[in-house]
């Protein structure tokens, strides 16, 4: 597959027509001894996907991709790469690559002979590693840096380094393990752009491992939020945002106000205790007085002044404890009287005029939609 410019793949699951995904996973499943890392899971990415596997440390993540690669054996299950079974074969014979947070770059070499290493073990021709090479380095914006080593580079143009030399093959796959994390919060940002620029201009599979939900949101096509060895959502960034499946997902992506409460499906009623009913637009199939937990992003609430109302909001009366100010935005805690503690982001350019008139301690009300709320299963999925 020749590197080149191609359309953005269709967010969502792999088409069910067409070329075969890019990776499949029926049934995977990995034990160590008695502990089960990965619960079985039916997985699909398609072809020229950005795919992250997103969550926290000891999630299963990492255990995942290397039986991807084959550095690790399943316990059960199958795995197909390009429509082929890779089941017990080598990871050199699986046309995938693999970029790690640390660059493994030869010390020695040049950015140039680095790029090749790969390519002259495979007695690639002279004048094909020569093409390549100088394209790969072209993608990634090193042209002028070839002769270099890699001591003579920053942080971040030895990563691009790496991913030449993860891309220089041409796989049909690439296997990314927290690239970034050895970068500062500054270069990292600069580098989620760029490395998606990359995937789109390379035509090539990514999957992403990461722990850092910025990261996922930023590059990714689609996402799956790991936990304990099960995948608890796989959608779109904004899927997963803004309609997650469970209380973990809502919390582990980004900031969330969890409200644990009961509710009704057939009366449409959710009740917070201490609180009384608020007015939801959906609730899931459950018998009455059910635990689920209500889900509210803190850039959805609105502090308004005492006594105030908006038409068809859910409006609270609480105390603002405390204004945190993180430069792009100022996060306020509040109080409700039932002891519930919420937060509300308000933008930095909105918060002179919004914020003027309270001060910490100063009665409020506390407001939102009912669409921008979620009522969601109080505990991880199953």
């Amino acid at each position: 597959m020749s590197p080149m410019t191609i359309d953005s793949p269709v967010a969502g699951t792999a088409p069910a027509t067409g070329p075969a995904p890019a990776v499949r996973l029926r049934g995977l499943t990995k034990s160590f001894g008695a502990n089960r890392v990965v619960d079985p899971l039916d997985l699909d990415i398609a072809q020229n996907e950005f795919f992250s596997i997103l969550g926290p440390s000891g999630c299963g993540k990492t255990t995942l991709m290397r039986m991807i690669t084959g550095f690790e054996t399943p316990t059960a299950g199958s795995i197909e790469l390009d429509g082929r079974n890779v089941d017990g074969v080598a990871t050199r014979q699986r046309d995938l690559n693999m970029l790690f947070q640390s660059y493994a770059l030869f010390p020695h070499l040049s950015v140039y002979e680095n790029v090749a290493f790969e390519l002259r073990v495979r007695r690639t021709p002279k004048r094909e590693i020569d093409d390549r090479v100088r394209a790969a380095l072209e993608l990634v914006r090193l042209s002028a840096f070839a002769d270099r080593k890699p001591a003579a580079l920053s942080g971040g143009q030895r990563q691009r380094v790496a991913l030449a030399r993860a891309v220089v093959g041409r796989p049909a796959v690439v296997l990314l393990d927290e690239p970034l994390g050895a970068l500062d919060q500054k270069l990292r940002k600069e580098m989620q752009f760029e490395l998606k620029r990359m995937q789109r201009e390379v035509g090539i599979t990514f999957i992403y491992v990461t722990h850092d939900q910025e990261e996922a949101l930023t590059m990714s096509d689609r996402i799956a939020v790991m936990s304990e060895g099960r995948i608890q959502q796989i959608g779109t960034p904004t899927e997963i945002y803004d309609t997650p499946a469970s209380r973990f997902v809502a919390g582990f992506i980004g900031s969330c106000n969890l409200i644990d409460g009961v509710a009704d499906a057939a009366t449409g009623r959710f009740t917070i205790p201490g609180v009384g009913e608020v007015p939801v637009d959906e609730i899931p199939d459950a018998a009455p007085g059910t635990p689920l937990t209500l889900a509210v992003r803190p850039e959805r609430v609105r502090v308004l002044p005492d006594g105030a109302r908006t038409e068809g909001g859910v409006h609270l009366p609480a105390t603002l404890t405390q204004r945190v100010f993180l430069g792009d935005e100022w996060i306020s805690h509040l109080a409700l009287d039932s002891g519930i503690v919420l937060s509300a982001s308000v933008p930095s350019g909105d918060a002179a005029r919004a914020l003027a008139a309270t001060a910490d301690g100063a009665r409020v009300t506390v407001s939102w939609h009912p669409s921008d709320s979620r009522v969601i299963p109080t505990g991880e999925l199953a």
